[in-house]
């Protein structure tokens, strides 16, 4: 399975008059954009958008049954969001989200198919799922489905930033959660490439820009060389 990793770095050129296409394996992360104002429309050319979910709060999911489509509206003055698309045969994308203020758009996902991909797609669909549960039980402090255990260890990162790590979930991959905090009296753009070390699957940070003295929450999620 190729390696997550997220990117705050958005797309923004896409033409404002047409759908946006984005072709990716489920394991792929695709970025986007979508209105501040108004619903955006997403669809899976193919088959049905069965669930989007992400961080609880920042945005409102209007679902439509017969058409097997969804339409999102951040609720949130966020510059950007990070949500989790699934089809009805279990494949979940990761979406990266700009959110502007222009007019509503349309975000369809196409599946690229690999060579060997029929051997292998079972097996990449439960370790997706297993990243995805990972990812939400770290999230979650109060209805994780998967036991975290406590952590208040202090992690050397720069000199300008306090990074520490709060929650731990071990297991066939490891998730880690961290409190960023930016230490310098400058504006602080963070990216998740800055982040990355070896052994890791995933990264993403909740919120990429940091004011003086402001905190963010930062998930990595890393292959488990004990398991």
């Amino acid at each position: 399975m190729n390696k997550i990793l997220l990117t705050a770095l958005l797309a923004a050129s896409l033409p404002a008059s047409a759908a946006q296409v984005l072709v990716g394996k489920p394991d792929d992360t695709l970025s986007a954009r979508v209105s501040r104002s108004e619903p955006t429309l997403i669809r899976i050319e193919g088959h049905r958008v069965r669930r989007i979910f992400g961080a609880e709060g920042e945005f409102a999911v209007t679902a439509d049954k017969e058409a097997g489509t969804a339409y999102l509206k951040p609720t949130t003055d966020k510059p950007t969001l990070s949500i989790f698309v699934s089809d009805e045969n279990g494949r979940t994308w990761k979406l990266l989200l700009a959110v502007t203020d222009g007019p509503s758009d349309s975000i369809i996902l196409k599946g690229r198919s690999v060579p060997g991909s029929a051997l292998t797609s079972g097996k990449d669909v439960a370790r997706n799922q297993l990243i995805k549960r990972v990812l939400l039980s770290l999230q979650s402090d109060t209805e994780a489905e998967m036991e975290a255990r406590v952590a208040n260890e202090i992690v050397p990162l720069w000199t300008e930033a306090l990074f520490v790590l709060t929650r731990v979930i071990d297991g066939p991959v490891k998730g880690e959660k961290y409190l960023l905090t930016n230490t310098s009296a400058n504006a602080m753009v963070l990216d998740e490439r800055e982040l990355y070390r070896r052994q890791v699957i995933a990264i993403s940070i909740a919120k990429p820009q940091l004011s003086p003295g402001e905190t963010t929450e930062v998930f990595v999620i890393s292959e488990n060389p004990g398991e």
